[in-house]
């Protein structure tokens, strides 16, 4: 995959987009993904046709083997300041003392790789906390540990603070996004990062996302108002947002989509919702 990424970044000056569009699509297809990114628009997780599954299978875990640390910490030759992956890294550097990073569905530790990667973050000051699915935890506890980090199934109850929640593409994939947020607001946290997040100023929708070799599944595509809101009404401002250059393709959408990242840090005095907003 990485191979064809960088073969397309060097024609992609050169070869028209009529002809770069569909041989994108036909390289997808060959390598047992959809036509598009994300395809479609239903009201709910529910009425979104997905691959059926067992429960418990994180087909990103099983993709963890040996020596899956050293290839993420790997450090690529430039940082993607377009894709979101330096926000975290610049707010943990701030820090002069003890501070915790919990990363909300990080996968690999990939919070943490970047934070090594374009930071200048002292890790020995570092408590860095991943949620992730049980079987992704399964995968990655034992060397996080030994990179004195931790692995959680769920949201812990409480951290230390000051803290960062780092959620990186991830919060679209919660059936229940409200109730995840509120759980991640009441840790009290100094800063909220949602990253690489699907957004579009149409309503909220579900949606299939074809990213995943043979298997559909489900994610949200958040209004950026209604979430903006929905951190307002649990005490957090925007601070910060940024729409990504990230090539995205969307069939049937509800309206356009883009990747996008918002920063919130708990709302001063004096800062409301919007009047039509009514937090579900």
């Amino acid at each position: 995959m990485t191979g064809f990424k960088i073969l397309k970044s060097a024609l992609a000056s050169w070869v028209p987009p009529a002809i770069m569009r569909p041989g994108s699509r036909l390289w997808r297809r060959m390598n047992g993904l959809g036509w598009y990114n994300l395809y479609g628009c239903w009201p709910s997780f529910t009425d979104v046709p997905v691959t059926p599954s067992n429960a418990d299978r994180d087909p990103w875990a099983e993709s963890i083997g040996p020596g899956w640390w050293a290839a993420v910490k790997a450090a690529p030759a430039a940082p993607a300041i377009d894709s979101g992956q330096t926000i975290l890294p610049l707010l943990a550097s701030q820090f002069a003392g003890p501070f915790t990073v919990c990363d909300f569905g990080g996968g690999a530790a990939v919070g943490l790789a970047n934070m090594i990667r374009y930071g200048r973050v002292d890790l020995t000051r570092l408590s860095y906390v991943l949620v992730e699915t049980p079987a992704m935890s399964r995968a990655v506890r034992a060397e996080l540990e030994a990179q004195s980090g931790r692995a959680f199934d769920d949201i812990p109850a409480s951290l230390p603070g000051p803290l960062i929640v780092h959620a990186s593409s991830s919060l679209q994939y919660m059936r229940d996004y409200p109730a995840t947020l509120a759980r991640l607001a009441q840790l009290e946290p100094r800063y909220i990062i949602l990253a690489q997040t699907p957004l579009t100023e149409a309503p909220t929708f579900a949606c299939q996302i074809l990213n995943t070799p043979r298997r559909v599944m489900a994610t949200w595509v958040f209004n950026r108002y209604e979430l903006i809101d929905r951190l307002r009404a649990l005490g957090f401002e925007q601070i910060f947002a940024a729409d990504h250059n990230i090539p995205l393709t969307h069939g049937k959408a509800k309206g356009k989509t883009v990747i996008g990242s918002i920063v919130f840090a708990p709302a001063r005095a004096g800062v409301g919702l919007s009047p039509n907003f009514a937090p579900s």
